[in-house]
């Protein structure tokens, strides 16, 4: 995930808008020191790249880190680095931020991925505002993928859209743009009944985001669709959390959409302890 040098910037601006009153206060700007970053559980740990960035661009250096993506146990280091004690103090918050909140995302993430044994996850781009990148990342740390980063990247028909179309100039329009504008991407209807997406697939539409339908009326769907189009491509999504995953993953549905792990996942916990030198 790529992070531009505003971006990295900005995580320190919001800390930092002037200068840090404290540690100036006390006359303790020079005195050399060391910071480490501790997780207190166990866990999955995201943008620790980004916490190495924030400490050298603050001015901290030998900054070693626990790679983004990595199951670590409670009492391990994740980040740790040297410097002066104004670089230090200025660096603490922020990348104590950045850690808790990208971590309990990855966390709540690989969770879900092993419990859905094999079933790809997908993340919604409901994440918070101004945190998709943040949030992207510990997805990808986690070992799930994003569904759909924004409206310029897949056609996903739903059914506001269908409002403002008749049926049949729908369903034309449909015919024409997958031989036109969409020739290399791919048509996908959410929808909520099974009778509805078999009217779809007959117009050739083959992916389809099976929208909050039980496990046993998911299952039922999956094999009926599935016995029909041996090509489909099958996503269930709403309501699908850590509690009841397993369920939707025996469905034999291709995919599961979910956006859990940006409103269940708590931060993790993570202890900063520094050390004058």
């Amino acid at each position: 995930m790529f992070f531009t040098d505003h971006e990295i910037d900005r995580f320190i601006e919001e800390d930092l808008p002037y200068f840090d009153l404290t540690t100036d206060a006390l006359g303790i700007d020079d005195a050399a020191g060391t910071i480490i970053f501790v997780g207190r559980s166990d866990g999955i740990v995201s943008c620790s790249e980004e916490a190495k960035r924030i400490l050298e661009k603050l001015g901290c250096r030998n900054v070693s880190i626990l790679p983004s993506g990595t199951r670590f146990e409670a009492g391990t280091i994740l980040v740790e680095a040297e410097g002066n004690a104004k670089s230090l103090h200025k660096a603490w918050k922020v990348c104590q931020n950045l850690l808790e909140y990208a971590g309990g995302i990855a966390t709540y993430t690989r969770a879900m991925v092993e419990r859905a044994q094999g079933t790809p996850v997908f993340t919604t781009r409901k994440s918070p505002p101004g945190f998709k990148k943040i949030a992207m990342k510990a997805v990808v740390s986690g070992g799930g993928y994003p569904h759909r980063l924004g409206l310029s990247e897949t056609f996903l028909l739903f059914q506001n859209h269908r409002k403002f179309l008749g049926e049949k100039k729908l369903f034309d329009t449909i015919d024409s743009i997958q031989k036109a504008a969409l020739l290399e991407k791919t048509v996908a209807v959410e929808t909520d009944s099974l009778d509805d997406a078999l009217l779809f697939a007959k117009r050739g539409v083959r992916l389809f985001q099976l929208e909050k339908f039980s496990p046993d009326a998911l299952f039922e769907a999956v094999k009926t669709l599935k016995s029909r189009y041996s090509d489909i491509r099958l996503l269930a999504t709403g309501g699908i959390h850590l509690e009841n995953i397993e369920k939707y993953a025996e469905t034999a549905i291709d995919g599961i959409i979910t956006t859990a792990p940006y409103y269940y996942a708590k931060p993790m916990d993570i202890g900063v302890q520094m050390e004058r030198i």
